[in-house]
């Protein structure tokens, strides 16, 4: 059974109306391209490109189709014709086959059954050379990043890319982690927008959202406190509203294992082995700059004979999971999980612990490399203070539920 946070529910959307304003923009000013947003883990991106799809359904002149690549329901949507979605399990190669099919009678092109996959791409593609509808076809799709090489190949190939030969042609694709390589130009060169966290005004809104439909029992004195402990990211916000722990502290708790357990490859998700990496990324949230495996191998396992190994299965596991990506200098993790976890440690003894050990490294690394002194002098973050109304919740556990 799919979490809450999983579910799409427009009554519960909240802002975004720049967002939607450059995709408006973007639409007027060009004949076709492609459109790319991007976003941390717990930014909104699958809300936001099921709410532009529901928009864009309204608009006569449109065709919109909607693909999600991981399991995610919208109930409001099910009977659409034009949506491809699964609750069960994520999107696979083999359903490129169903989905063109789908797509070509959604836009009034004839099919054709065959297990010939290029012969059936052709197809598609003459047939919208020669379609007769004057509706503009836009094409969404949640994840593209996110899936597996062989599958987002096989979805250029055969979906993207006779598309992207019409003349008038939109599409709109949502990711994070590190950019694929493209093979058509359109991919390799699109608009890029960034989603961005909430603003604190709009976090109140979703929460009072939540309220009206009693998804929430928490008390409207608290929804300043859980604005500053998710830091405007939707998913942490969601989680914390819907959480039956009384306490803040065990709810935001609650909120770092789903956003870490959730992007973890499958294996990882075992309680043994999570309960293993959660502590190492914890001290990697505490990392203030980019840092290279070199770095934090003597932080994250001390005095281990195999740290510089167990570095490195840790930094592959976390870009497998997009939780930790590549800037250039160095490795940092998403500030969509740094910030939770620096207000949960905030709280927490083992936070200064961790603040300890990083500033022997750090002080080690500065007498290592002189030249550096200034960088890495700033390895460690100004210590988290929580505001007054985050201390009282958070520490004494204050959750009022209505009856």
């Amino acid at each position: 059974m799919l979490q809450p946070y999983k579910v799409f529910n427009s009554a519960e959307f909240t802002d975004r109306d720049a967002e939607f304003e450059r995709v408006e923009m973007f639409m007027r000013e060009r004949n076709r391209g492609v459109l790319i947003f991007e976003g941390e883990r717990g930014s909104g991106k699958t809300t936001f490109l099921f709410e532009l799809y529901k928009r864009l359904q309204e608009r006569y002149e449109l065709r919109p189709f909607l693909i999600s690549l991981f399991p995610y329901s919208a109930p409001e949507f099910e009977s659409n014709k034009n949506i491809w979605l699964n609750s069960e399990r994520q999107f696979q190669r083999n359903d490129v086959p169903d989905v063109l099919n789908r797509l070509a009678r959604y836009l009034e092109i004839e099919t054709i059954e065959t297990d010939d996959r290029d012969f059936q791409k052709d197809y598609f593609a003459r047939g919208l050379a020669y379609r007769a509808s004057k509706t503009i076809p836009v094409l969404l799709v949640d994840s593209i990043y996110e899936c597996p090489d062989e599958t987002r190949i096989d979805l250029e190939k055969y979906i993207l890319a006779p598309l992207l030969a019409s003349e008038r042609v939109f599409i709109i694709l949502s990711g994070r982690g590190k950019r694929p390589i493209w093979s058509r130009p359109e991919l390799r060169d699109p608009e890029i927008v960034e989603l961005p966290p909430l603003q604190k005004d709009f976090v109140i809104e979703q929460l009072d959202k939540l309220k009206k439909q009693k998804k929430t029992k928490r008390d409207p004195v608290e929804y300043d406190a859980i604005a500053d402990l998710s830091d405007g990211y939707p998913l942490i916000v969601r989680v914390l509203a819907e959480s039956e722990e009384k306490s803040l502290t065990d709810a935001l708790d609650k909120a770092i294992d789903i956003i870490i357990k959730d992007a973890l490859p499958e294996p990882e998700q075992e309680d043994k082995k999570y309960l293993q990496t959660r502590p190492l990324i914890e001290k990697l949230a505490l990392v203030d700059i980019p840092f290279r495996i070199p770095d934090v191998e003597e932080y994250l396992y001390g005095d281990d004979k195999e740290r510089r190994a167990k570095t490195n299965d840790l930094i592959a596991l976390l870009l497998a999971s997009h939780l930790l990506r590549y800037e250039g200098k160095g490795y940092h993790l998403n500030q969509s999980i740094v910030k939770p976890i620096r207000r949960w440690l905030a709280s927490k003894r083992q936070g200064a612990e961790y603040r300890e050990q990083l500033q022997k490294i750090s002080a080690k690394l500065q007498e290592e490399y002189p030249f550096a002194k200034a960088w890495y002098q700033r390895m460690l973050p100004q210590e988290t203070s929580l505001p007054g109304n985050i201390v009282s919740a958070y520490n004494t556990g204050k959750a009022h539920y209505a009856s």
